[in-house]
């Protein structure tokens, strides 16, 4: 391996971590520094794991002990995401895509964890002690990579939680904070159907497309129909060929002008497409629809929010989140907002397409090599060239050393 890249590869996790806590105490600033190095390098939310990965001269007991005693403590995250959506600001253009969806960590075994919950674990569909994160992120201009903007890990069982829809409800307020003038449009699944957050938007007035569920009502031509009735109506007469998770799909489209008993007189619009699954997917917008080159656009909105998704598998398997053992919940929150944070690294720079990026690629060893979600081999190559390197960060650090105390000499 050479020197130059393991040198050029810790230079990136430095000065994105001095970026992070710019404003800070050197102690958290070099602390932040030993987790992201860590997390970059181990591929791993074990203390233990980030402790081995920083090859301090130190015992590993030592390490690990100041590690976790700094998470517990840290309470700077303030600074910290206000560092972090400077450092993404950059990256929001006009019409993008916000992609708004919960997620879940699930911890069967888990006894001692602060503030352990039941949540609903969505790959086995059954309720698993855990908890819940709410997260937005936006699909990058040029690569429509996910570069999260809002993450946020949370418990039922906390003393101050109110409900989901509040926790969704301060992200959102933050991203429209943060796009200032520009205009967006929220991508939503099934799961945020609901009158309360529609109503929500409206205020705000942001577009949104939303998966619809079969139990809504809609009005069409001063009739009432259940969702899956009214979509029955609509064959699809536009033919679109897309490939989603892989596999391609040959889909047919239609779409209704709505209205929904809960906002009488505002105008939306149902968009119906076959092809994907038994039953026809079902799609609300306050868009306007007025061609086919807006169906369509409505359409490839909603199946771009696939990419949080897949923002989640990287989470879980490259950095093996629910391996996460920490018993305070502040430890537990902290070391998920870095690895989302470092995750919003790594989609900046797969959007800047650097040429340091493809020597990434060539180290992951990839089997594939044409690929649209290039997170994997980013965190793998980032990996395998940071293994390499034995003398850890503590020379990027700005540690003070102490003199030697001066004796005081009294003349005689």
């Amino acid at each position: 391996m050479k020197s130059t890249e393991i040198y050029q590869a810790k230079r990136e996790i430095i000065n994105y971590a001095k970026k992070l806590t710019l404003g800070m105490s050197k102690p958290t600033t070099n602390f932040v520094m030993d987790m992201l190095y860590g997390l970059a390098k181990g591929r791993s939310p074990l203390l233990a794991e980030i402790s081995r990965a920083l090859n301090e001269d130190i015992t590993l007991l030592g390490t690990l002990k100041r590690l976790s005693r700094n998470a517990t403590n840290f309470h700077d995250y303030a600074k910290l995401d206000q560092n972090y959506l400077a450092a993404v600001q950059p990256q929001l253009k006009d019409d993008m895509l916000v992609i708004v969806d919960n997620s879940d960590i699930t911890k069967p075994y888990g006894e001692k964890l602060e503030a352990l919950g039941r949540v609903h674990d969505g790959s086995k569909c059954v309720t698993e002690k855990g908890y819940l994160t709410t997260n937005i992120t936006v699909a990058t201009s040029k690569t429509k990579q996910p570069l999260p903007l809002y993450s946020h890990l949370f418990s039922a069982e906390e003393t101050d939680f109110i409900s989901t829809n509040v926790e969704t409800y301060r992200g959102l307020n933050r991203v429209d904070q943060l796009f200032g003038d520009k205009k967006y449009t929220v991508v939503m699944d099934r799961g945020y159907d609901a009158n309360d957050i529609i109503n929500f938007l409206m205020q705000k007035q942001t577009d949104f497309i939303m998966r619809l569920t079969d139990k809504r009502w809609v009005h069409y031509q001063d009739k009432a129909y259940k969702v899956p009735e009214l979509a029955q109506r609509r064959k699809g007469k536009i033919a679109f060929d897309s490939q989603i998770k892989g596999k391609d799909y040959h889909l047919k489209i239609s779409h209704i002008k709505v209205t929904l008993p809960a906002f009488k007189g505002r105008a939306f619009f149902m968009v119906v497409v076959y092809g994907y699954g038994e039953k026809p997917m079902k799609l609300l917008t306050n868009k306007v629809i007025t061609s086919k080159a807006d169906v369509l656009r409505i359409v490839k909105s909603y199946l771009t929010r696939w990419r949080i998704e897949e923002l989640f598998r990287v989470q879980k398997q490259e950095y093996h989140l629910e391996k996460i053992r920490t018993l305070s919940l502040n430890s537990l929150q902290l070391i998920h907002r870095l690895i989302t944070y470092l995750l919003g690294h790594h989609a900046i720079k797969i959007e800047a397409g650097l040429s340091f990026n493809e020597i990434l690629y060539r180290k992951a060893q990839c089997l594939r090599q044409a690929v649209r979600f290039k997170f994997y081999r980013y965190i793998r190559g980032l990996a395998a060239i940071l293994k390499f390197d034995v003398s850890g960060i503590r020379h990027f650090k700005c540690i003070e050393q102490r003199h030697a105390p001066r004796q005081l000499c009294l003349a005689i």
